[in-house]
């Protein structure tokens, strides 16, 4: 268990992917459960990560922290990026891709809609391009996501619409090469917040170690 911060009023782990968040249907180990096993109390689930996707997870082991962490991630001060590898090349250095999205809750899957569909969401997210390399796969792009809004399969779905989907995610990329077992190429890497009783800012970070992001190394180094 990585765990990069623990005080009597939160958590913060490095959930690994393919590992559930909580608990599912499919009665899979999941990350709430064992971490409640670990420290022995509930806790709090702040936020969530798609199981094919890693990386830092925020837990509130109190309930007042957990009110005003709650609070900071409505009102959009927890700063929360990502790192993805993604197929095709960015249209500029940095950008923004606002869209409509719509769960479909049979297939669990979303999908781009007009804005006057009914049940259709705004979603918006902010790209900067980090590094990009020309393969045998063609070119890959090592880009930063923040996220504005928080939206089912948000990053999976826009960035798939927008000609440039993730690498390895077989779900928004259909044209992905049958390949053995590949995990999804997005990362949560870095939270930034306040922290809910000493009001001092913090920020968590790590940094996604497994193919493709090992061709960017050198570029992952300098964040």
């Amino acid at each position: 268990m990585n765990i990069l911060f623990e005080d009597e009023y939160m958590l913060a782990v490095v959930k690994l992917q393919g590992v559930p968040a909580q608990a599912d249907k499919t009665g899979d180990p999941d990350l709430l459960s064992q971490l409640e096993e670990y420290t022995g109390q509930p806790l709090g689930l702040l936020h969530r990560l798609d199981r094919p996707v890693g990386g830092v997870m925020l837990f509130a082991k109190e309930k007042k922290a957990e009110a005003i962490l709650s609070k900071d991630i409505q009102e959009n001060r927890l700063n929360k990026r990502y790192l993805t590898v993604l197929c095709g090349r960015l249209p500029e250095e940095q950008g923004t891709l606002e869209n409509y999205l719509l769960k479909n809750a049979r297939t669990n899957l979303s999908e781009v809609v007009s804005k006057d569909r009914k049940g259709a969401k705004k979603a918006i997210l902010h790209y900067t391009r980090i590094a990009e390399k020309e393969t045998d796969m063609g070119w890959l792009t090592l880009a930063e996501i923040k996220l504005e809004t928080g939206r089912h399969h948000q990053i999976r779905v826009q960035t798939s619409h927008g000609g440039f989907p993730i690498w390895g995610d077989k779900k928004y990329h259909k044209n992905f090469p049958k390949r053995g077992k590949t995990d999804i190429a997005l990362w949560s890497y870095k939270l930034e917040g306040v922290h809910p009783e000493t009001k001092q800012p913090f920020s968590l970070t790590a940094k996604p170690e497994k193919e493709p992001f090992t061709l960017f190394a050198e570029d992952l180094r300098d964040l």
